[in-house]
């Protein structure tokens, strides 16, 4: 142990900074930041937010909202899988778009009827749907 200690080189660093701040303070946020960059790697690039625009602040809380729900439904995905590999957040976000996407689809298609039952009354339509346990 002490060996390694001994042969350990010590490495240089230079950082710049537009504001006029200690090393230590620089160095103190500098590492706050890598320890969530991780995340929003993830967020951008394995769930296609990358591409959602971030131009005003509207857009960036859209961003993070949306950032926040893909996480939480890959993350929920994931655990319902039960595995003891980590997760591998491609694969996670397709298991929560298959479980997800056709309950989605059938309460969005429920509502829209629901929004038009004057309409179809009107034309002599009723309609009545029942939910039953499977």
């Amino acid at each position: 142990m002490l060996s390694d200690a001994l042969n350990m080189r010590l490495e240089k660093r230079f950082i710049l900074s537009t504001k006029p701040l200690k090393a230590s303070t620089i160095n103190w946020w500098g590492k706050r930041r890598w320890q969530i960059e991780g995340w929003f790697k993830t967020a951008k690039h394995r769930f296609g937010l990358h591409r959602f625009g971030q131009g005003t602040l509207l857009g960036v809380y859209r961003w993070l909202v949306l950032s926040l729900i893909a996480y939480i439904l890959a993350h929920w995905a994931y655990l319902s899988v039960a595995t003891d590999d980590l997760p591998d957040w491609g694969q996670a976000a397709q298991i929560a778009v298959e479980a997800c996407f056709p309950q989605f689809l059938l309460f969005s298609f429920l509502l829209h009827l629901e929004r038009r039952r004057s309409f179809l009354l009107s034309q002599g339509i009723n309609i009545h749907i029942s939910r039953c346990k499977i």
